[in-house]
């Protein structure tokens, strides 16, 4: 099975490569669009969006929009405020989507905003086929690793949630195709786009940091080390001007975005080194236990969930003989990755599809697969050839079929299903095959749970936006030629380029306005009209209070208005002296108050009470569904 030499066989050019890399983005593209879901549904995704709004709106960095919620995750700020624990990168991802939608009125913040997960996750497929082609794989080959990360790996699934995972991966792996890039062409401008990428890597999770020495010592340290210890042989071979300024280029981004989370810390906590974790979040779990759940348990495994990673033996043995560089530094992060991860208190990330924490390393490992799937595109006439196929393709079938479990049904529905079966369930689900996500989502699939945008399903009707689906499927068809008529050596125009990033334009806003209204946004009616209303009788000094937070996920998807609110637990436990004691200071920053509430006869409402003893009453709107939006004076403002 000895591979001919790609160096001899193959030439990469730059130019068509980019034209494919592009098609093979919108192709991604237009399949996560199928399986978008227009929603935020983890609290931690909730928490990093609500800093996009705080800081797009209000150049702030608060997530006191579930102020009771995200209260209890992170630690108490020397300002009582509330903030994500989180980096502050893919919030910063984000900005640009939520400032579109902001000036796109017939589309949902939230929903935009989430077009950011899938086009990272269709970029980094994209940089795959354009890392291969670097390392000197064929086109079609390069095409083929592309599609196996992007559908037949968890990395579609994460396509369509606003976890830190998609960027994690993109920065990353964005890093280190721009420093091969640089060795090979000693451009100046490549290693710079990878500190860049390296330093927004750091920004959306800062662990990241581990990992600059093994960057530079790839794209820095010599082939022949054997300078060191002799000054003579140093001064000749690592003391070259153009190194150090390649060397400035790629340090400064990274020293840049270090700093700026520094910045970050001290301005939410008043120390640089304080993220918000809190102390009993530590890396304390049994390695081992950690190691063995991220790879191979069945409900988190990693080569469970993508089995053609089974192809990693062969590749990285085709990668020492040929890339080994590259191959030292893949492995390198994949092993820091795993030890820290599997070290970690909550090493399996919560409520969630396979092993969360390791899907930034799913690009680096598919890469490593290239080689097999090298060998399997040629013809050969042997019974092992046949059968090494036919094994590979239906690896690569499981794990698409395993992936479209996933982004089918959301890891909540199924989750509240585990809760019925399991008195463990959260710990189950890992360990017992029987209730593993890769079985129970199937058996939790019907109409009334597929998570998806384009179908809205009741015990009693089911809608499909067939429009869309089928504009979207064309589509994808149209990618798909376009991608095999570009192997086939097909020059295309800068107008079938400028067309395609016009359709794929065109088709995102005309879904997200069939999609503007989706009910599964929470909220009501009532609510809609309020937030219709808000900006037109709101001030940007204003601020306001929803009773109850459950329906904050509304208020971020639909709230335009400017001014800071919180979102407050309607739980009369919640409500006790040292929130009233907190709020009540907060709330004398202020001279106007709004108040929003729905009519609920049959529990307590505490909140609403303080705020009518304390606070004197403007002006009210009432609202369907018993929603009603009141405006108060604080003692300030009287």
């Amino acid at each position: 099975m000895k591979l001919q030499d790609a160096n001899l066989s193959f030439v990469f050019r730059p130019s068509s490569d980019r034209v494919l890399a592009l098609f093979l983005a919108f192709l991604l593209f237009g399949v996560y669009l199928l399986s978008f879901n227009g929603r935020i549904t983890s609290s931690d995704g909730l928490a990093m969006f609500a800093v996009t709004e705080s800081f797009v709106k209000r150049g702030e960095f608060s997530t006191d929009q579930m102020w009771t919620l995200f209260g209890t995750k992170s630690i108490a700020a020397p300002d009582a405020e509330v903030y994500s624990k989180y980096g502050y990168g893919t919030s910063l991802f984000a900005v640009p989507f939520y400032v579109l939608a902001l000036l796109a009125p017939f589309s949902g913040l939230m929903q935009v905003s989430l077009l950011s997960s899938a086009m990272a996750t269709a970029l980094t497929g994209a940089l795959v086929f354009l890392a291969a082609r670097r390392l000197n794989f064929p086109a079609n080959v390069g095409v083929m690793v592309a599609l196996l990360f992007g559908v037949a790996t968890p990395a579609w699934v994460y396509a369509k949630e606003f976890w830190s995972e998609p960027f994690a991966a993109f920065t990353l792996f964005g890093a280190f195709y721009f420093l091969l890039c640089y060795r090979d062409e000693k451009n100046l401008r490549a290693v710079l786009f990878a500190g860049i990428l390296l330093g927004l890597a750091i920004a959306v999770r800062t662990t990241n940091v581990l990992l600059v020495p093994l960057y530079l010592a790839y794209a820095f340290l010599p082939r022949d080390v054997s300078w060191i210890g002799n000054p003579r042989l140093k001064k000749d071979r690592g003391g070259k001007k153009g190194n150090w300024r390649a060397l400035l280029f790629f340090s400064a981004p990274i020293l840049f975005f270090v700093v700026s989370v520094f910045l970050y810390n001290w301005l939410r906590f008043q120390n640089p080194l304080t993220t918000g974790y809190r102390a009993d979040e530590d890396f304390s779990n049994n390695i081992f236990l950690g190691a063995y759940g991220l790879l191979f348990s069945p409900g988190k495994g990693l080569f469970v969930y993508a089995p053609l990673l089974a192809a990693l033996p062969f590749g990285v043995w085709q990668f020492y003989k040929r890339q080994k560089r590259g191959l030292v530094l893949i492995l390198l992060l994949a092993t820091c990755y795993l030890l820290l991860f599997s070290a970690w208190y909550y090493w399996w990330g919560g409520t969630n599809w396979a092993a969360r924490f390791l899907v930034p390393m799913l690009p680096f490992l598919v890469l490593l697969c290239a080689p097999l799937v090298q060998l399997l595109v040629e013809t050969r006439k042997t019974v092992t050839f046949y059968v090494l196929r036919f094994t590979f393709l239906v690896l690569v079938l499981i794990g698409f079929i395993n992936e479209l479990a996933g982004v089918a049904v959301n890891s909540l529905a199924y989750r509240s299903r585990a809760l019925n079966l399991s008195a463990n369930a959260d710990w189950d689900t890992i360990f017992v095959p029987a209730l593993s996500p890769l079985v129970g989502h199937w058996q939790t699939l019907r109409a009334t749970n597929l998570d998806v945008a384009w179908l809205r399903a009741t015990r009693e009707t089911i809608q499909v936006d067939w429009l869309v689906v089928g504009l979207t499927g064309a589509f994808v068809g149209l990618c798909a030629w376009l991608l095999i008529q570009g192997l086939r050596g097909k020059f295309f125009s800068r107008a079938w380029m400028f067309g395609a990033i016009g359709l794929a334009v065109a088709l995102a806003i005309f879904s997200l306005a069939r999609y503007a209204d989706d009910p599964r946004l929470g909220g009501n009616e009532g609510y809609a009209e309020l937030l219709e209303m808000l900006p037109g009788v709101s001030r940007a000094n204003d601020v306001l209070i929803l009773n109850d937070d459950a329906h904050a996920r509304s208020f971020l998807n639909a709230n335009r208005s400017r001014m800071k609110w919180y979102g407050l637990s309607r739980d009369p436990a919640r409500w006790d002296s040292a929130t009233r004691d907190i709020f009540s200071k907060k709330l004398a920053a202020y001279e106007r108050v709004w108040f929003v509430f729905d009519e609920n006869v049959d529990a307590p409402n505490p909140m609403r009470e303080w705020v009518k003893a304390n606070l004197r009453e403007l002006e009210r709107f009432e609202f369907a569904k018993e929603v009603t939006l009141v405006l108060y004076a604080t003692r300030q403002g009287r």
